[in-house]
């Protein structure tokens, strides 16, 4: 392989990896033999374990916002359900990562792992109110938007672990968390609440 066609196929091998183990435990050895290659060449093309995580969490970042863009033909409600659904399905699929990542006083959460995850957070906020149409956002609508999401974080983490309900259930009750945060935050734009009456037609 080229140089960069090896780098690349080890940031693959250890997301794989780490699929299916905490990153925190996982060791160049784990990355080599699941690569097939030598300890040595890991080390050479990433001299520690903490610069593999970063790239790899750095790539699978990138992947998810993608992966979270919904199509354009489905209401708004429909959208952000569809990313919903995108997420906890990502999350699954890096599920000791995921929970790594999140639980406080982990040894994979750095400020770089934090910088990150804060990138993903702005995604989510820029996509949602885009797509609900809101150009100008109140205060109080951001504040109820990021609460939000830190709220689906917190319950998709809680979700891996504990399993108590379906994947579309959990996405369905943070769809209706979303609905009346934005209720409770006054919601003065006309898009924001034309989204809430589709969800409630009592509104």
């Amino acid at each position: 392989m080229a140089p960069h066609e090896r780098r690349d196929d080890l940031i693959r091998t250890a997301l794989r990896v780490f699929a299916r183990r905490p990153p925190g435990e996982v060791t160049p050895e784990e990355i080599a033999e699941a690569a097939d290659v030598s300890r040595a060449l890991v080390y050479r093309y990433f001299p520690n374990m903490a610069e593999l995580r970063r790239e790899a969490l750095e790539q699978a970042t990138s992947e998810l916002l993608r992966e979270l863009v919904p199509p354009k033909d489905l209401p708004p409600l429909e959208q952000l359900r569809s990313s919903l659904v995108r997420f906890v399905a990502f999350a699954d699929s890096y599920s000791p990562a995921y929970v790594a990542l999140l639980r406080g006083g982990s040894v994979i959460a750095t400020e770089e792992t934090e910088a990150e995850i804060d990138r993903v957070r702005s995604g989510v906020l820029e996509l949602i109110l885009d797509r609900i149409g809101a150009r100008s956002p109140s205060p109080l609508i951001v504040l109820a938007l990021r609460c939000w999401i830190s709220a689906v974080e917190t319950a998709v983490m809680l979700w891996l672990q504990e399993r108590g309900r379906t994947a579309e259930e959990l996405a369905d009750w943070l769809l209706g968390q979303l609905v009346a945060m934005l209720l409770a935050s006054g919601a003065p734009e006309e898009e924001l609440r034309a989204l809430v009456a589709h969800a409630d037609p009592s509104v």
